[in-house]
């Protein structure tokens, strides 16, 4: 918030703070009936009132404001102590006022403006008398309105701290316009995956890794972000390992396993985890030392996969949250409006006088159907998310009950997970992929039954899906499915492969994380 900003949040206080010492300092004068400084009181009011006008004016800087208007009022004050002291009150407002605007910097701004006022005023003016009572007189005011001043301060540093809605809804717009402006120019630069595999790279390339992956945390603990060739190893990283290299924010070595972490001024973005070559496995001190080295010159990565993890989370976010709109959409629209339609091929069924009638009618019907149960299927698609409280292998059993109850096909699902699970990202990802085979399976195929089976064993991941229909058919211009699957399958690094079952008729689609096998060429030509 700007000074101007400030000034103007505590105008009411400081004009109604004006007005209060303007009758503290007028009632005496009235009840002593001492008319010698009502001049200097008229003038000081005068001032205040000038001062409460200049606030509303924004062009005005804050500082020569309240500068000028603590040095009028000093000066009015100073002036009369060769006839009374009744305006000697007065200097205390400018300093609670210069402290409730700009704080304690703005209280000592102020002090140092009356001290040298009053200096300039009263040591040259020989009709005013000098004496002990006169300074301290002088001092104790002095000191009341340091004392009030004080109090401005801590009221302006606790207005500071909460700030105000209007200001929270500047900044929130600020944050999203960049968010806006970096989602349009560095999507290459916030892809968690292509970081965390130049960490990798570089990583092998200091340190005698065999196998390597790079760690986030999540709710369910550590999840491979990616992998190196941990799958060509076939090693097993320990988890207890990876924990302590979290909390401990320092590399450690586990026999013959070394985990370094990935750091930020927040904490722990990462920790990246490999398993040490046998020959150097004796060389502890050295290997942790370029592991501490490593940590240092990886400070800007880590920064940009911290940004591009958070970025990552708001598109996953909102790309969930326009899913269930469309989803809602669909029901209190399209869907709607196909059951009002069916009533009234109801009613023409009722009303039909020839077999002929009759039939279209029921072919009207029969489609009508279709559409209905096509169109309940895209909601439940919509709606259906990997999320925290369903794994992955849950998730495409919930889709393949639902595809099963409105097709009529039987869906068979296999399981086999492990305790551990992928990033939410990838497990959405993965759930798509499957979503539209199954799919495809239903619209394209003609299959009589469909197989689909999910391993998830972090940080590797494979779903099969096997239909017994008619094979791949030459692709439509217009379809889009297995564009989109391949599309997502990249954006995951994931390989994906569509082929003609060589065990039995129909077709088999796998998509496979962290997997060794060669995936084949993905046709160009199929339906989707």
């Amino acid at each position: 918030m700007t000074e101007v900003d400030e000034r103007s949040r505590y105008a009411s206080v400081t004009a109604g703070a004006r007005v209060f010492a303007l009758i503290v300092l007028a009632a005496p004068v009235a009840f002593t009936g001492d008319y010698g400084p009502i001049l200097n009181v008229i003038l000081v009011a005068a001032v205040w009132m000038i001062a409460i006008f200049v606030e509303g004016l924004h062009r005005i800087p804050v500082l020569p404001a309240l500068v000028l208007e603590a040095g009028l009022v000093t000066f009015l004050a100073a002036w009369t102590l060769a006839d009374s002291r009744v305006l000697l009150p007065a200097i205390g407002l400018p300093l609670f006022i210069g402290g409730l605007v700009r704080g304690s910097r703005g209280m000592l701004e102020v002090a140092v403006a009356e001290l040298v006022v009053l200096t300039v005023t009263i040591v040259p003016n020989n009709a005013i008398e000098r004496t002990a009572d006169l300074v301290w007189t002088v001092f104790t005011w002095l000191m009341v309105g340091l004392g009030f001043g004080a109090i401005g301060a801590i009221v302006h540093n606790l207005r500071a701290e909460t700030p105000s809605t209007a200001g929270s809804y500047r900044d929130a717009r600020a944050l999203i316009a960049q968010l806006i402006n970096l989602s349009g120019e560095l999507v290459d630069g916030l892809d968690p995956v292509g970081i965390s595999r130049n960490v990798l790279g570089l990583t092998r390339a200091e340190l005698p890794l065999t196998a390597a992956v790079v760690y986030t945390p999540s709710i369910f603990g550590p999840t491979p972000l990616v992998e190196g060739d941990v799958a060509t190893a076939g090693i097993q990283l320990r988890d207890a390992l990876i924990e302590q290299v979290f909390a401990a924010a320092e590399p450690l070595i586990v026999e013959d396993q070394l985990a370094f972490p990935l750091l930020t001024e927040a904490g722990v973005v990462a920790v990246v985890a490999g398993v040490i070559e046998p020959q150097t496995r004796g060389e502890s001190s050295a290997l942790l030392a370029k592991a501490k080295a490593l940590t240092r010159s990886f400070t800007p990565e880590a920064v940009q996969l911290d940004t591009a993890l958070l970025f990552t989370t708001v598109r996953d976010e909102a790309t969930t949250e326009e899913r269930h709109r469309l989803a809602r959409d669909l029901h209190d629209g399209v869907a709607q409006d196909l059951a009002a339609l069916g009533y009234l091929i109801d009613g023409l069924e009722e009303t039909s006088t020839t077999t002929e009638q009759a039939e279209q009618v029921e072919e009207l019907r029969s489609e009508l159907s279709k559409v209905v149960a096509e169109l309940r299927r895209s909601i439940f698609s919509l709606r259906n998310d990997a999320n925290a409280g369903n794994t992955l292998g849950q998730s495409i059993e919930a889709l393949a009950g639902h595809i099963q109850s409105r097709s009529g096909i039987p869906v068979v699902v296999e399981l086999d997970e492990g305790e551990s699970r992928l990033r939410g990202g990838v497990e959405q990802e993965l759930l798509r992929i499957a979503q539209e085979a199954m799919n495809n399976a239903v619209k394209h195929a003609r299959a009589s039954k469909i197989v689909v089976s999910c391993t998830v064993h972090p940080p590797h991941a494979e779903i099969r899906v096997q239909d017994n229909g008619r094979g791949l058919q030459v692709g439509r211009d217009d379809s889009h499915g297995l564009r989109i699957m391949k599309e997502r399958a990249r954006r995951i690094g994931a390989r994906l492969d569509l082929h003609n079952s060589t065990e039995h008729a129909g077709v088999e689609l796998v998509v496979a994380l962290g997997a060794t096998r060669n995936a084949g060429q993905v046709p160009g030509n199929q339906t989707g």
